[in-house]
Parts: C-alpha cells; sequence; structure tokens
C-alpha cells in the first residue's frame, strides 16, 4: 500500500516538472451553438475577448481546436490558424477521429497544409496534437446508453495515431506531444491500455456535474474531481492535461448537482483557480452563448461578452490535489538535476505533399467535431507546474528516487 501510494506521489511530481509550461485557454468548437461555422472573425473575436477578460491579467492565452478542417471544404485549415497567428494564442490542436478513416486523412492534410501556408509562425505556437476526442466514451457502453453520438474502437485510434506520427515526421512539428482527449473513465479502463501505450500525453475531460450517479452537490465537486484526476494518473502513468472540465451555469439538475452562477462561480474558485497556472488546462469554456445560449450553458461570459461572476481568483480557496500536496512536501528536502530539451527540427517534406492512406470500407456515418460537454457525462481532471528551473529539476529528482522506491515496495 504504501509503495502504491508512493508511486502515485512520483508520477504527481513527474507532472509537475513536465508542466513547467503551464498553458492556460479555452475549448472552442468549430461550430456556433445555432449550427452556423465560425470563421476567421469569429475565432479571432473569441480569442481576444479571452485575453482581455477582467481579472485574469491576460493569462488565457492558449486554445484547444477539436478539428484541423475549416468546413465546408474537404482539407482546407481551419481558420482558428490565422487567428491565433494574430493573437499570439498556443494551440492545442486536434484531429477529429470518430468518422472513416479517409475523412482523418483529410484532416491530417490540413494540418500539413497549414505548416506549408503558415509556416513557423503557426508551428511556433503548436503545445500538442490531440488524435481524437473522446471517440473511446462514446464507443462505451455508457457512451452508447448515452446516446452520445459515432466513437471509435481503441484499435482504430492506435491505427490514426500512428498515422498522424508518420505524416508530421518530417515537418517541424515532429517533436510535437501527441495525445488523446477523453473521459476518466476511459482511462482507468484496461481494454484501452493500447491507446495509452501511443501517447507522450492523457487528455482528461472531467465533469463533477455529470457524475449523477454519484453524490454529486458543488461541495463534493472537489473530491470527485481529484479522486478521478488520481485515478488517471495512476492508470496511466503518463503526464495528464486537463483538456476540459467547467460548471455550468444554466441547466437541468444532475442528481445533486445544480446548474448556476452561484455555484459555477464555486467551482471556478475551487478547482479553477487550483488548477490555473500549476496545470495544463484549457477550461471548458469561454462562451457558448453565440448567438443565444444552449440547454446547459458553461461559458464564462454571456452573449453580452460579460463574464458571469468574477474570475480574479482574488478571494477564492482553491482546493488543491492532496497527492500534489504530498508531492511538494517531499521536494523541499531533495537537490537537484537536469533536464534535456527538445529539439524541432528542420521539415524534409516537400511543400504541397499531401498524406495518403489505402481506403477502407469501415463506416460511412461521421460524427462533427463541436465541443459538447455532454459527452463527458458520468465521468470526470490534471498536472503540477513551478517556475524556475532549480524547482523543476529538485522535483523531478525526488520524483526518480520516489519511482525507484514505489517499485520495491509494491
Amino acid at each position: 500500500m504504501l509503495g502504491k501510494s508512493l508511486l502515485l506521489a512520483a508520477l504527481t511530481a513527474l507532472s509537475a516538472v513536465n508542466a513547467q509550461n503551464e498553458y492556460l485557454g479555452f475549448n472552442y468548437g468549430a461550430d456556433k451553438v445555432n449550427g452556423q461555422t465560425k470563421v476567421y472573425s469569429d475565432f479571432l473575436e473569441e480569442f481576444e475577448i479571452a485575453q482581455k477578460l477582467a481579472g485574469t491579467d491576460g493569462k488565457f492565452s492558449s486554445a484547444r481546436l477539436y478539428t484541423m478542417i475549416q468546413r465546408p471544404s474537404k482539407d482546407d485549415p481551419i481558420e482558428a490558424i490565422e487567428a491565433a497567428i494574430k493573437t499570439k494564442t498556443t494551440l492545442l490542436l486536434g484531429i477529429w477521429c470518430s468518422v472513416p478513416t479517409e475523412h482523418v486523412t483529410n484532416e491530417i492534410n490540413a494540418l500539413l497544409k497549414a505548416i506549408d501556408k503558415y509556416g513557423k509562425s503557426f508551428t511556433d505556437l503548436v503545445v500538442g496534437l490531440s488524435v481524437g476526442s473522446e471517440d473511446l466514451y462514446r464507443n462505451s457502453v455508457m457512451g452508447i446508453e448515452n446516446k452520445s453520438g459515432i466513437g471509435a474502437e481503441p484499435d482504430q485510434l492506435v491505427t490514426y495515431i500512428k498515422m498522424v506520427k508518420k505524416a508530421i515526421a518530417d515537418t517541424p512539428l515532429k517533436s510535437v506531444p501527441i495525445g488523446h482527449v477523453d473521459t476518466w473513465t476511459v482511462w482507468v479502463n484496461g481494454s484501452n491500455n493500447a491507446v495509452t501505450e501511443q501517447l507522450d500525453w492523457i487528455g482528461f475531460d472531467a465533469y463533477p456535474y455529470f457524475q449523477s450517479t454519484m453524490d454529486n452537490p458543488i461541495e463534493a465537486a472537489p473530491q470527485l474531481f481529484w479522486d478521478a484526476y488520481e485515478a488517471t494518473l495512476q492508470a496511466t502513468g503518463k503526464e495528464v492535461w486537463i483538456t476540459e472540465t467547467g460548471w455550468p451555469v444554466a441547466g437541468k439538475d444532475m442528481n445533486l448537482a445544480k446548474a448556476g452562477v452561484k455555484d459555477a462561480k464555486t467551482y471556478w474558485d475551487t478547482i479553477g483557480c487550483a488548477l490555473f497556472g500549476n496545470y495544463k488546462t484549457w477550461w471548458y469554456m469561454l462562451r457558448d452563448a453565440d448567438p443565444t445560449p444552449p440547454e446547459t450553458e458553461f461559458g464564462v461570459v454571456g452573449a453580452d461578452l460579460k463574464p458571469y461572476y468574477d474570475l480574479s481568483c482574488k478571494n477564492a480557496k482553491p482546493v488543491p490535489s492532496p497527492v500534489a500536496s504530498t508531492s511538494s512536501a517531499a521536494s523541499s528536502t531533495a537537490a537537484s538535476s537536469t533536464s534535456a530539451p527538445s529539439s524541432t527540427g528542420a521539415t524534409t517534406r516537400a511543400p504541397g505533399t499531401t498524406f495518403e492512406v489505402e481506403p477502407t470500407t469501415r463506416g460511412s456515418s461521421e460524427s462533427s467535431p463541436t465541443n459538447t460537454a455532454e459527452n463527458a457525462a458520468e465521468t470526470t481532471g490534471v498536472d503540477t507546474p513551478n517556475s524556475g528551473f532549480a524547482v523543476k529539476a529538485t522535483i523531478g529528482f525526488v520524483a526518480a528516487q520516489a519511482i525507484a522506491a514505489a517499485f520495491f515496495l509494491l
């Protein structure tokens, strides 16, 4: 038991080292609530709003995307990229995968086109690439029961991940960390280990509000969140990025969870303020009242573009991960270590070439890369940083020692 606790603390400490770039931003879907496709001006407006949110000091300067394709085109790059370049918004890119292989090929070609079109001004903004979003959840028994849409099998995702890695191997993005975004229930399910093994990081979607089979009032949200995160960290043994979490300002009750501005503010203060600056985090979401709010509204700003509540964290009472607190305490007694820089490398792929695969007969239906938090129903996210090389190196040294000790105690 001691060994498992020590190992979990060590993994959390390693996440602290890996999260040295504390990217902070929102999720941005490809469509508006009314189904209208977003274009450059829409993304530009949203990125500028995010960076100017009162009380946040411009820190929400990263964007998570769900697709590389600007619809209705076949494989033109999504116009969010140009808006990101304009606003210096970092990007967690997404490849939509709950579709036939031919569409994934189009997603990859859109990425390659973006590299050729925008060059370094684009690639320097890319912090990660997610191959898929909640595909495994939608394909699970739970996802099917919740009518979440078309998903993908683990072996299909493994194929897609390998396709992406091959396609970018000779581009400036060859060293970009590759992940997959899904619900915590997916990551603790051993049947998905083949996907986990292919990844550099784990994308974690966490919604205590939707955990309606558990006692889930707002007061229990921190424990539900961190329990799910720690379970994911222990099950995967990899760096965990918070790719979706939030609490709705409007919507129906989900067991003991109540949607509303008051509880959304509490969730922001207890969970958000514990994450911001300490974990790679993309909050769900900036605005979904565009042009009118959906039934379940998660946006931190309304149709008038004004925040629903104070976003400053000044009077907040954050609830940090108990495991992260333990590992941080252990780090205070450690020595220093070193870290290896990553290399991006130059492109050797001929500009204008595309990525091709053998055609497949798998499925003809395509789901849409929209950002629907309801897909995370019955589920629930994280990763830690510190500033300064000496601190990061110290934590890394402690983590390495702790892992070594833990394996002997397991």
